[in-house]
């Protein structure tokens, strides 16, 4: 059964979820196009290559793509987990566990750029995971709200009260 507070606001927390899912698919292709998953391209990429006539990536430059990701991807997390953690009724542990991955990732993302072009370039690998576990957090994210405005299925017995089974746990035992 789907909590009584948040029944009423599926139809935007879906529509949220559809379009946070085709921001990160269209992100996924943007970085598959424009830096790859590879880690040679993804220094070339930030070190300029010789070979495709490609500048260094300046300061500036890395700036203008951090600035907007500094706001923009700290506010998703923060909407997409507070709509999860209202909506769910997910467990204190896990739901910190995936979130600080996901805080984790995100950081890395963004700070990863300027730590490849100005202190060390075999840290190009370290993008990649962070782009990669940033995307996948996200989508685990986008399934657990989607899982939580779901109706049951049919004969699923709906659960106990109003956040989860009547057997679960206190939050102080948590």
């Amino acid at each position: 059964m789907v909590d009584p507070r948040v029944a009423r606001f599926t139809g935007p927390i879906a529509a949220f979820a559809a379009m946070v899912a085709v921001v990160m698919a269209t992100g996924t292709v943007l970085f598959a196009r424009k830096i790859g998953f590879d880690d040679g391209h993804v220094r070339a990429f930030y070190l300029g290559s010789e070979a495709g006539f490609a500048e260094p990536r300046s300061l500036a430059g890395l700036l203008e793509v951090a600035v907007p990701h500094l706001l923009a991807v700290p506010l998703l997390v923060f909407v997409a987990l507070h709509l999860v953690a209202f909506a769910s009724g997910m467990r204190r542990r896990p739901f910190a566990l995936l979130a600080g991955i996901t805080w984790g990732c995100a950081g890395a993302g963004i700070l990863a750029g300027f730590a490849i072009r100005f202190a060390w370039p075999w840290l190009a690998p370290l993008k990649v995971a962070a782009f990669v576990g940033f995307q996948a957090t996200m989508l685990a994210w986008l399934l657990l709200l989607v899982a939580a405005i779901l109706p049951p299925a049919r004969g699923e017995s709906p659960s106990g009260g109003l956040t989860g089974s009547e057997a679960e746990p206190t939050r102080a035992e948590r």
